[in-house]
């Protein structure tokens, strides 16, 4: 089966659309089936670009991140239909809003089949151009999978009831993203200062969306009674600035700290290192929801439990009082009370971290999602 991903970003810039797209791309690629990506590469240099897509088992064609719109759909829609004729892709695998719109531009009247990989970002909005312009175009699709049922649900409450659609909750990769050696963790801890510190760790962009705000906010509660709490941030420094000033107005400027973008070993020895892994994403006004949190599933591969808010994709990473605790979306409070319980009751924060760690070995790998995504393809194919 020969395998077209069309993709709104990819690795090695940050982003879990481009995270998914990519092990995607690599398991179809190790289990026999040729892969071709077609994707911008944001925010990385020339150098981190060339020196990436050259370990890769399948070949990459790299669209302009910057430019004039008009000009960068022109190339890409050029680019997709060739890719369409040179390549002659059994099926393609869709990712990202504009990328659906792309597809059923370009796809449409053509006997290729294609699969809409939904995530979040793309369906949250309600109302406006945009989101007529993704329902119409995912009607053109052959299949949608959505990476949990929060997401499926968005898409339906839309009005996107064709084509049939199909939950595949994302995985990680458990080649890379492991328990490091205790006496790693603990020389990385003296290295950074925190051998004494409690520490909670967020993964992601520095969003509003991903919700670091409301840990802040929470620390002068926790700090009250565990003093030695520090909360590290590691992804785009997007809001670093309005986060700092919010922590500075409410005293815990020395209990955060931003790592920004790091490397992926940087990433690995963060997550190792942490005590607890936090992700207290929101739904913003505009509609825009966290569709799954792959995060989460790559720090329970390295040992820890995590508290997620509900009403999301974040949800159905965990399993709550089992993996994790769940927490009401942009409440304050609740974040205190989850992570002070975790402190103040190791057990419990052991046996959760324990079951996430044995649960993301065996459910949540990105073998197995990819497995499973190639037995949706087979149906597709039947039924096309």
């Amino acid at each position: 089966m020969r395998i077209l991903i069309l993709s709104s970003e990819f690795p090695p810039g940050p982003g879990g659309i481009g995270t998914h797209a990519h092990q995607l791309a690599k398991y179809f690629s190790v289990e026999g089936h040729p892969a071709l990506v077609l994707s911008p590469q944001a925010y990385v240099t020339d150098v981190e670009r060339e020196a990436f897509n050259a370990q890769q088992t399948f070949d990459i064609i790299t669209f302009p991140a910057k430019g004039n719109s008009v000009v960068k759909a022109i190339f890409r829609a050029k680019a997709l239909t060739k890719a369409l004729q040179d390549f002659r892709p059994d099926i393609v695998l869709v990712s990202g809003g504009r990328s659906i719109w792309l597809s059923a531009f370009v796809i449409r009247g053509k006997r290729t089949p294609w699969v809409v990989a939904g995530h979040g970002t793309e369906f949250g909005a309600t109302s406006g151009f945009s989101t007529r312009l993704t329902r119409l175009a995912c009607k053109q699709a052959n299949a949608v999978i959505t990476v949990s049922e929060h997401t499926r649900s968005t898409i339906a409450s839309q009005g996107i009831t064709k084509p049939r659609t199909k939950v595949i909750h994302n995985g990680a990769d458990a080649r890379f993203f492991q328990i490091l050696p205790q006496s790693e963790i603990n020389a990385f801890r003296r290295k950074v200062n925190s051998e004494d510190q409690f520490v909670l760790l967020t993964v992601g962009n520095v969003t509003p969306r991903k919700g670091q705000e409301w840990v802040i906010r929470a620390l002068p509660e926790i700090v009250k009674r565990h003093p030695q709490v520090v909360y590290w941030m590691a992804g785009l420094p997007s809001e670093q600035q309005k986060l700092e000033l919010l922590a500075a107005s409410l005293g815990v400027s020395a209990n955060i700290r931003f790592w920004g973008r790091v490397d992926q070993q940087t990433l690995l020895n963060l997550y190792n290192a942490c005590d607890l892994f936090v992700m207290t994403s929101q739904q913003l006004k505009n509609g825009d929801f966290e569709g799954f949190g792959i995060a989460v599933i790559e720090a329970a591969l390295c040992g820890k439990a995590s508290v997620v808010t509900d009403n999301s994709g974040l949800a159905e990473a965990v399993q709550d009082g089992s993996t994790g605790l769940l927490v009401p979306q942009g409440q304050v409070e609740p974040i205190a009370r989850a992570v002070i319980n975790l402190i103040e009751s190791p057990e419990k924060r052991n046996s959760l971290s324990t079951t996430a760690h044995t649960r993301a070995l065996r459910q949540q790998t990105w073998d197995r999602v990819g497995a499973a995504y190639l037995e949706f393809f087979e149906e597709v194919l039947s039924e096309a």
